[in-house]
């Protein structure tokens, strides 16, 4: 592909309503079908058209669901964006994508290489509501519904895990999934074994998600197998039938390529540059997410007869590309997941800076992200708990937003769902929000979390949990917070008392440094402002269940390793 400044015509391509196309079905096959499928168009497809420019077009960035292409002339431009459009529309059926010809300006003077990409996307984002449209099907009472997604005309039925009515679209996902396998016999269990890495390659592409996981799987000498639903993952939960799904997006994005802007004026150095923050950025999401899913998940490990090692990972990467992260595991590792992919997040940008040969670096601490987890059964509609993850990671992007240049880090918000409902998050968090008659602002939490504020919190449950303190006795504390501050501060006393005298209170501790840290317990004063009140007690008492001790894991990963599957 050729490289000059005669490209006037830039053609951004973003999918969109992803999220609407990933969960169309409840069922983990389709997801990942979905996931798969909108990876390899954007990844792979969408390149091989490339190929057919390659005279008259230049390559910015493609991958993470978006895209990036300057072109000479408008009428290639519209030719690409044609084949783009149709590919999907082929392809998916009913998947979104948004392809817009942007020319640059010329004004009194050149627009500034970086803005026209910003404007770009903007163009791109008022097209949000653009939709692929499939082949009209005529309608009839004995055309029979999806037994998948429920909103198409069933067109096959499959007999793979159970018995299934698809719709096209439903098939298309189905269809793909199982290229993502190797061609093995089908076990008993129902597990495929993900394919080698050069299967992956060849198939998808190097920066494809499940080519990174294939890929640190194949080094350590391990063939991997997947959950093919969600109760897989919710078995080995602790407690057993519910999962975490954690949804995460980096911060500041858009003020990093504004940045980007000013510290490279010059076309070539912005391009390099652009290029450089998006793979960093896109790889840094896929690397991390798999790092922190192995060293915290409790994976089941085997050897066969025949001395091949194999290995279970009861994790779903629903979405993994660019800035976004979306990702099913266990409920008991999920906030352990989530606040080491966003250290690993942070770490891996400020490294990768260094393998571009850029004049300077554009983050020099690494660029941080937001995530939002949420811990539910799962029998809940996982297309309403990304809903509400995606509300939290929001809570805690606000939380990023207000923290001082250098000192960045991550951002956590949580929420524990024991039963069903239909508030927002927000709402949801109203309930831990009092204002006492005397201007006193009392919050019964301290989400959103730092990275370092979510490892504290997390010690200090374990710490908790290996003193053995009951959830029961914690729980009576829980109680009382949600009375007026000088009746809780009452009530909280009169249960510290009992508990020095059942001797669950020591010197020294773990609960008795809790509560030394809560210096107007149940409460602390926020170290800003001593009119606001706030108490970690409630994501104590709400995590407890799902937080396991470090020996204790320990001991379930070697249990987990005899097992013969």
């Amino acid at each position: 592909m050729k490289e000059n400044s005669n490209m006037r015509f830039l053609v951004v391509i973003e999918t969109q309503k992803v999220k609407s196309y990933l969960f169309a079905s409840p069922l983990m096959r389709e997801t990942r079908g979905a996931s798969v499928l909108l990876d390899l168009l954007n990844r792979k497809k969408t390149k091989e058209i490339l190929q057919e420019f390659s005279a008259s077009c230049e390559e910015v960035y493609l991958g993470g669901g978006s895209g990036r292409i300057l072109f000479e002339n408008k009428g290639e431009a519209e030719r690409f964006k044609n084949e783009v459009l149709n590919l999907y529309r082929v392809q998916t059926i009913n998947a979104r994508v948004s392809v817009e010809i942007v020319e640059r300006e010329r004004l009194d003077r050149e627009e500034p290489f970086l803005e026209w990409m910003r404007r770009g996307v903007r163009e791109s984002q008022k097209n949000k509501m653009g939709r692929i449209e499939g082949v009209p099907v005529l309608a009839g009472r004995w055309i029979r519904p999806c037994t998948s997604c429920g909103s198409e005309p069933a067109e096959k039925t499959l007999f793979e895990h159970d018995q299934h009515l698809l719709c096209q679209a439903c098939l298309v996902k189905r269809e793909e999934v199982n290229k993502l396998y190797k061609a093995t016999k089908l076990p008993k269990r129902g597990d495929r074994i993900l394919g080698s890495v050069s299967h992956l390659q060849y198939e998808y592409t190097d920066n494809f998600i499940f080519t990174t996981l294939a890929k640190a799987n194949e080094d350590a000498g391990f063939q991997v197998f997947l959950p093919q639903d969600f109760n897989e993952i919710g078995h080995v939960s602790k407690p057993s039938n519910y999962m975490g799904f954690i949804y995460a997006d980096g911060n500041r994005m858009g003020e990093v390529v504004k940045k980007l802007g000013e510290m490279f004026p010059n076309d070539n150095d912005a391009k390099k540059a652009y290029r450089a923050f998006s793979e960093i950025v896109d790889q840094a999401t896929r690397e991390a997410a798999v790092e922190a899913v192995l060293n915290v998940v409790d994976l089941q490990e085997w050897v066969s007869e025949e001395g091949v090692m194999s290995r279970f990972i009861p994790a779903e990467f629903i979405m993994a590309g660019g800035d976004d992260l979306m990702l099913a595991v266990p409920s008991h590792n999920a906030l352990d997941v989530a606040t080491l992919f966003m250290e690993k997040f942070q770490e891996k940008t400020k490294m990768l800076q260094n393998q571009y040969e850029l004049s300077e670096l554009f983050a020099e601490s690494g660029l941080t992200t937001s995530a939002g987890v949420i811990i539910a059964h799962t029998h809940y509609p996982i297309s309403d708990l990304m809903t509400l993850a995606g509300e939290l990671m929001k809570i805690a992007k606000e939380e990023a937003a207000k923290q001082e240049k250098g000192c960045e880090t991550g951002t956590l918000d949580f929420l524990v769902l024991t039963e069903s409902g239909s508030e927002s998050a927000k709402h949801r968090r109203r309930e831990y929000m009092k204002n006492s008659l005397s201007g006193l602002k009392i919050k019964l939490t301290e989400r959103p979390y730092t990275t370092a504020g979510a490892q504290y919190l997390l010690k200090t449950i374990r710490d908790l949990k290996e003193s053995n303190i009951p959830r029961t006795k914690l729980k009576a504390l829980y109680s009382v917070l949600f009375q007026s501050p000088l009746q809780a501060q009452f009530d909280a006393l009169r249960i510290k008392e009992r508990l020095k005298a059942t001797g669950d209170i020591t010197e020294n501790g773990s609960l008795h440094q809790l509560i030394s840290y809560l210096n107007v317990f149940p409460f602390r004063k926020h170290k800003h402002d001593v009119n606001i009140w706030t108490t970690p007690l409630t994501e104590i008492v709400e995590l407890y269940d799902f937080i396991q001790t470090e020996k204790h894991t320990r001991e379930e990963v070697s249990t987990l390793n005899e097992v013969t599957l």
